[in-house]
């Protein structure tokens, strides 16, 4: 039997990103490896943002999970070099992450965390001399 290269993007999204038991027991172990915080429950949420208006970027985020308190990750593999700004990119999609909370009449503080944990296989000081 062959293993997966999880750096590829299909096969990342396949193992960490399945609905069943095997899949979500990955990615509730991978999380709570990296972040360092104990992860009980994650449910993997529709990773298409959605444009607000008509000439705005539609970015595919990889993986989007929501822990039971409401934190949301956007899990990214980036295998290769683009000629995209990546730590702008990925700053983007966080922002657009925040922004997509509901805070009509709230305060800013009541933002709920949402972290953007990228795996990389570029060497970004190298990128962007």
């Amino acid at each position: 039997m062959r293993s997966a290269n999880l750096l590829n993007d299909f096969a990342f999204k396949y193992v960490f990103g399945e609905d069943c038991k095997e899949a979500n027991d990955a990615l509730k172990s991978l999380l709570t490896v990296f972040l360092e915080r104990k992860v009980n429950h994650v449910v993997v949420k529709n990773s298409e943002m959605v444009k607000d208006y008509s000439k705005m970027k539609s970015p595919r985020l990889d993986l989007l999970v929501e822990f039971d308190d409401q934190t949301t990750v956007d899990l990214e593999m980036q295998l290769r070099q683009t000629k995209d700004n990546l730590p702008i990119r990925f700053s983007y999609y966080l922002a657009r992450l925040h922004g997509s909370q509901e805070l009509e009449g709230k305060y800013y503080g009541e933002l709920k965390e949402t972290i953007v944990l990228v795996f990389f296989n570029v060497n970004l000081m190298l990128a962007y001399k």
